[in-house]
């Protein structure tokens, strides 16, 4: 539909500016394969929104000079969780991926039980937005790595873990219900090994390569294989 050409179109642009910005406008159409006047309606609309701002001028090989673009860093924050072997860690961005607040909660005494768990986790999240001093309303997305196997469903992700003794844990639902961000704020859970070898490839060691594995060794061992940016992995 028009609709989704449109997001498509957004999204293309705002991902090229983030890992690549700041980036002039005749620069974006080569690197997001979007026509001139898609550029120009996209940048126009991300602008007045608040999420695209000017980085300054540079010249152009003989033509005027060009205004260069990048993603407007307070126009939003994230929240990345990492529920780990031996505790849970938050920490607060914002859209230049500068981190404002970090916490950390350990898990030695209580392990893995569920509720434990979405307890700390309601309370790391409460924490980030309290240190960062931030405004809720601004929140984005909240990025959850959790052991075992995540599957997704109309109802939210569920969560299976036998090595953590989690069977069929309904854990977004757990999570909309305690955690305090806004409705319209997603949570995006999936499995710690993945979203660690998506963050390589983004950020890390693997960023510009077609594929990688990533290795994860700690009280256990967990990997992850990214083949065409699409990572596949389980961590124990």
């Amino acid at each position: 539909t028009v609709r989704d050409l449109r997001r498509g179109n957004r999204a293309l642009v705002l991902q090229r500016l983030y890992f690549d910005g700041p980036l002039s406008r005749q620069e974006l159409g080569p690197a997001t394969g979007l026509s001139s006047g898609s550029i120009s309606n996209v940048v126009s609309e991300l602008v007045a929104e608040g999420l695209l701002e000017e980085a300054g001028i540079v010249d152009s090989d003989g033509g005027r000079p060009r205004t260069l673009l990048r993603v407007a860093a307070g126009s939003g924050l994230l929240i990345g969780i990492d529920i780990g072997e031996t505790r849970v860690r938050a920490e607060l961005f914002d859209l230049s991926f500068t981190e404002l607040a970090r916490t950390e909660r350990p898990l030695a005494q209580h392990g893995y039980d569920v509720d434990r768990i979405v307890s700390h986790v309601r309370a790391a999240v409460a924490d980030v937005l309290r240190d960062g001093d931030a405004d809720p309303g601004l929140l984005l997305g909240v990025g959850i790595g959790v052991p075992g196997i995540v599957e997704h469903s109309a109802d939210g992700a569920v969560v299976h873990g036998q090595t953590i003794g989690w069977n069929a844990v309904p854990f977004e639902q757990l999570l909309r219900k305690a955690v305090e961000i806004p409705p319209s704020a997603p949570l995006f859970i999936d499995n710690g090994a993945k979203t660690l070898g998506q963050a390589e490839m983004w950020f890390g060691g693997g960023r510009g390569a077609a594929s990688a594995a990533v290795a994860l060794i700690g009280s256990g061992v967990g990997a992850c294989v990214v083949h065409a940016a699409t990572p596949e992995g389980e961590r124990p």
